[in-house]
């Protein structure tokens, strides 16, 4: 297969971007193409426990600008466990790392963390870098939370120079 020179895989440690990065695997095998891998930290969505209240007071309570209470368990609607590890232990370091595991030696990789907002970074990044294809999961968001926040791969979609994959 030829076409591709550099597939730049978006990777934030999610069930999705784990597919994406076997599919991102497999078209830098087929092409020969370089892949870079990015995460993009967004500190604007950074959920911040309140002052004065430790994990020890209650594990469950978070805070943030947009909302103060206790995290909502599974079957409320809005709320998964795979959620909340990925919201407490995905540091861009973490991240970066479960990225490199799950990459086979086969193919190397460059690793980049972005910061801001991931559809500008991500498409920034790309025609900045010269990117033939960018590769990323779609997280599924539905609902209030994609009106408010719309959704990162159909922003990645319209903003993009290059072609773009979004695995499902």
């Amino acid at each position: 297969m030829e076409g591709f020179n550099h597939i730049l895989l978006a990777f934030d440690g999610s069930a999705t971007s784990v597919t994406a990065l076997k599919t991102a695997e497999q078209l830098t095998k087929l092409s020969g193409a370089h892949l870079t891998v990015a995460f993009v930290h967004d500190p604007s969505t950074e959920t911040h426990i309140k002052p004065g209240v430790t994990p020890k007071d209650n594990p469950r309570l978070y805070y943030s600008s947009t909302y103060v209470g206790t995290m909502p368990t599974t079957g409320e609607g809005i709320y998964s466990e795979t959620e909340d590890t990925h919201l407490q232990d995905n540091t861009p370091d973490q991240v970066i790392s479960d990225a490199k595991l799950r990459l086979s030696n086969i193919v190397s990789a460059d690793y980049e963390i972005l910061a801001g907002k991931p559809a500008d970074e991500l498409t920034g990044y790309a025609t900045e870098k010269g990117i033939d294809l960018i590769v990323m999961g779609n997280r599924g968001i539905s609902g209030i939370k994609k009106l408010v926040t719309g959704s990162v791969s159909k922003k990645v979609l319209d903003e993009a120079d290059c072609p773009v994959l979004v695995v499902k």
